[in-house]
């Protein structure tokens, strides 16, 4: 068993997930996790991060901002995909028993963060994981504007997008002899984006508690 956790971690890697399959696949993963509720547990921020430094590189060999569109674009489409399933299916996906891939309690967690943060939540929420694979989801069950919604899922997606590639395209420009630590450096930011993500995790279960 730990054998094949230590497999599955390994086809997870941002750095394999670029190496072996290259735009198309960081592509396919973004679109997944944005998208698709069963993609929580992708590892959109660290290949986003990831995908920035290598970009330019013979193993992700594309311009800085054609990446960029690339990415806000799939990232963007996934959420009106993750909208319209949330709108035809959410309810039924809420009341089936929980499972690995779906559990009521993301959607639920989605949805106090929506409250406490309101249309901010579709842009700061796409920097939490979890949260940003289900926040779609629970706005297509609640009906939200589906123009609001365009307008501020576009906004989540570029910012999302460009922050994260241009921080490691930037830090490898100003010290390219990190990219022989690009494990560590994916380890800190999975560290990292994970704060966020524990935070909100207590926060609801202190309020499930009141």
């Amino acid at each position: 068993m730990y054998e094949f956790i230590q497999n599955i971690l390994a086809l997870l890697s941002p750095e394999l997930i670029i190496d072996k399959g290259g735009l198309i696949l960081l592509l396919v993963i973004i679109f997944t996790e944005n998208g698709l509720f069963f993609g929580f547990f992708l590892p959109g921020d660290s290949l986003l991060f990831l995908a920035g430094m290598l970009c330019g590189l013979p193993v992700l060999n594309i311009h800085i901002l054609p990446l960029i569109s690339c990415i806000t674009l799939v990232a963007f489409l996934g959420y009106m995909v993750s909208y319209a399933v949330g709108a035809k299916f959410g309810n039924w996906l809420v009341a089936r028993p929980d499972s690995f891939f779906f559990k009521a309690k993301y959607v639920n967690m989605a949805e106090a963060y929506f409250e406490k943060r309101h249309k901010g939540a579709m842009i700061i929420g796409r920097f939490i994981p979890v949260i940003r694979t289900f926040l779609p989801l629970c706005m297509g069950m609640i009906k939200s504007d589906i123009k609001i919604f365009m307008v501020y899922n576009f906004m989540g997606s570029l910012l999302w997008t460009s922050s994260l590639v241009l921080a490691g395209y930037m830090l490898k420009l100003i010290f390219p002899e990190l990219i022989d630590y690009i494990e560590w450096i994916i380890v800190i930011i999975v560290a990292l984006t994970t704060i966020p993500l524990l935070r909100q995790y207590l926060s609801f279960k202190k309020d499930q508690g009141a």
